[in-house]
């Protein structure tokens, strides 16, 4: 142990395939990180999660959804038919139940890679991350369960979470009400069904990505701006039709 440090918990934890110890390390001569960023225009990002993609942000960019569970389908399939043919609490059977519980957990720890991965690359652009204030939990119960659960976003968000404060910076969520349907540049509500892609407004002549329009309204609230027009941004002009490309195109 180096010198210096104080093991705080220690906690031993059983999987698939061995045992686990975690420890909790205090280092005393790490200064207290000020975590209290006052979100702004320019220091925040806001990212909209889906199941087309796993994130669109507020400048455009996006992250593909890997479908670890779904891409594991195949293989867990087999393990499982093999299970179900032992005597159950025999050798081969409890080899059979290993097989299939070292599957499941390699599938998780390839989405909590991936998770940190991400959360990582966020927060190495913006000091705030804005995000939609979702019930994880009540979407997980719909016809969708299988999707939601293979792209972990309450698991995501938790890392994003936890790793933000430890580098002092900071997570917002925000009321996720019509984020897709209000306008991020003029503030209109623009109904759609979930099947239009394309965020088309009739008021201020944006044509831009859904996702990333709801993605700057999510950046937009958490900065305490309704709409881009509120921070001086002129509508139906060619201002907006330039910035909307310069988004449209990142």
């Amino acid at each position: 142990m180096p010198d210096g440090l104080r093991v705080k918990t220690v906690t031993i934890s059983r999987k698939a395939d061995c045992y686990y110890v975690t420890l909790s390390l205090e280092d005393k001569s790490v200064p207290l990180l000020n975590s209290e960023v006052k979100p702004t225009s320019e220091n925040t990002l806001g990212i909209d999660m889906g199941l087309k993609k796993f994130l669109v942000t507020s400048s455009g960019e996006s992250v593909t959804i890997p479908q670890y569970y779904r891409k594991s389908q195949k293989r867990l399939k087999t393990l499982q038919k093999r299970l179900s043919k032992k005597k159950k609490g025999s050798q081969r059977w409890l080899k059979a139940v290993k097989a299939v519980a070292k599957q499941h957990k390699k599938v998780a720890d390839k989405r909590k890679d991936f998770h940190f991965k991400t959360a990582n690359e966020l927060l190495s652009k913006a000091d705030v991350i804005a995000h939609e204030n979702l019930n994880i939990k009540g979407l997980a119960k719909s016809k969708l369960s299988k999707s939601i659960n293979d792209a972990g976003w309450g698991q995501f968000l938790t890392i994003l979470t936890v790793k933000a404060g430890n580098a002092g910076q900071k997570t917002i969520a925000v009321n996720p009400q019509n984020t897709s349907q209000d306008c991020s540049i003029c503030g209109e509500k623009v109904p759609k069904e979930l099947s239009q892609r394309i965020h088309s407004c009739p008021h201020c002549g944006i044509v831009i990505d859904r996702d990333v329009n709801a993605a700057i309204n999510i950046k937009n609230r958490a900065a305490g701006h309704s709409v881009l027009k509120a921070r001086g941004v002129r509508c139906n002009s060619r201002t907006v039709k330039r910035e909307a490309h310069t988004i449209a195109s990142a």
